[in-house]
């Protein structure tokens, strides 16, 4: 018997009528794909990134299949029409269905995931970069797990899941899901690759603030320069034993020299600041 519930609280009824030992709330929380077979049921955990319906629930026995997921995901091929018919046909291709959804959800999230590294490519956040690298190794974890829950249905021995009778499909499946984690695995290179872009702009960026500060530094000093000269002349003018013996009888030059001297400082400041700006 094929039975969908949506509520935690209709799974717990349903399942406490056949093993009142399994604890469903640990179950639902178990973020990996998780897999046990017991002697008298088996149990598979799968969480989804469904926004509506994350948690997903499968509890197998021999005569029951209690499924904790929307039943109106569950479209059956025509292929599988014929196979619905055998004995334990039908749980075989409810089961299969649900693992293919989750793989096909958990390509989706992939596909997410790629088109924000995409982004990050030409404007690489290091925040950013961190953040989907998180969700990247979470999704990679839970493709490995599914894969795994793929090969130990198979190996293992129950009743209400006959593989031979999907046997193709199921191969196909299990070669998907090797295909999607390789994915996975080979773009966690690729977020070491985005840490490294970003390292290298932020020390352009440094050595850029670096050079502005230096073109600052030498204008300010250039500035010092400029205002020091008159400065320095004005105070030799202003110590009388010097200005009376040397200054007094050649006011004009003394003048000239000073207007020269400065604007000279200016000229020569300015040509090198901007020699720098050039440069830079």
């Amino acid at each position: 018997m094929i039975k969908f519930v949506k509520s935690v609280g209709e799974l717990k009824k349903e399942i406490s009528e056949i093993n009142s030992n399994v604890e469903i709330e640990s179950l639902l929380n178990i973020d990996l794909p998780f897999f046990e077979n017991q002697e008298d049921f088996a149990v598979i955990s799968i969480h989804s990134y469904n926004n509506s319906f994350p948690k997903n629930l499968i509890f197998i026995t021999k005569d029951n299949l209690i499924i904790h997921a929307p039943e109106e995901n569950f479209k059956i091929e025509k292929k599988f029409q014929k196979i619905m018919k055998k004995k334990y046909g039908e749980s075989t291709v409810y089961l299969f269905v649900l693992l293919k959804l989750i793989m096909k959800n958990y390509s989706q999230e992939f596909f997410r995931i790629r088109s924000i590294m995409d982004n990050l490519d030409l404007d690489p956040v290091l925040d950013s970069i961190e953040e989907v690298g998180r969700d990247l190794r979470k999704l990679t974890d839970r493709i490995e797990g599914l894969m795994q829950v793929i090969i130990e249905l198979k190996e293992e021995e129950i009743t209400s899941f006959n593989v031979p009778l999907i046997d193709f499909d199921y191969d196909l499946l299990n070669a998907e899901s090797r295909y999607w984690l390789e994915r996975c695995r080979s773009h966690v290179y690729r977020i070491a690759s985005l840490r490294t872009k970003s390292e290298m702009r932020s020390n352009r960026e440094l050595n850029d603030t670096m050079k502005k500060l230096t073109v600052i530094m030498t204008f300010l000093t250039i500035v010092s320069i400029v205002v020091n000269v008159p400065g320095t002349i004005g105070a030799i003018f202003g110590i009388p034993a010097l200005s009376d013996a040397y200054f007094n009888s050649h006011t004009n030059l003394l003048i000239i020299t000073l207007i020269i001297t400065t604007l000279l400082s200016v000229v020569l400041g300015y040509a090198y600041w901007r020699y720098l700006g050039l440069k830079r």
